[in-house]
């Protein structure tokens, strides 16, 4: 009995090691990722700075539809509307990679008053 006690401690200790190193990598590793939340009808934050190269997911915690629409307001996708991510359910998420460095506005086209920006640097 005292042998599988010990095999089992060493096993834990093992798994608890790699666990540990793994978010240590993990908190030390650069990401090229950034979130925004969709929640009680806003972006949140409203305005990111990001660097170029950077790949930004929106989430929508709401429980109503919303967009991510970059052009103007009530404009049809493909005819200059820009990207736009199409109406988003509860929990639904949208990415985009931002390569170019600018200054880009968005807004739900649904809620025209929810309006945000993401600010691209090189």
């Amino acid at each position: 009995m005292d042998r599988k006690v010990a095999i089992f401690a060493v096993a834990a200790s093992i798994v608890l090691v790699a666990g540990v190193g793994a978010l240590v990598w993990r908190a030390s590793s650069p990401s090229d990722d950034e979130r925004v939340a969709i929640a009680n009808y806003a972006f949140s934050p409203s305005s990111l700075t990001i660097r170029a190269g950077t790949t930004v997911q929106w989430t929508n915690m709401d429980h109503v539809g919303h967009t991510v629409s970059f052009g103007e307001h009530g404009a049809m996708p493909g005819m200059g509307a820009g990207t736009d991510s199409g109406m988003m359910g509860h929990m639904a998420t949208f990415t985009y990679t931002f390569t170019e460095p600018g200054t880009y506005e968005y807004h739900c086209d649904p809620h025209p008053y929810m309006t945000a920006r993401i600010v691209v640097t090189e």
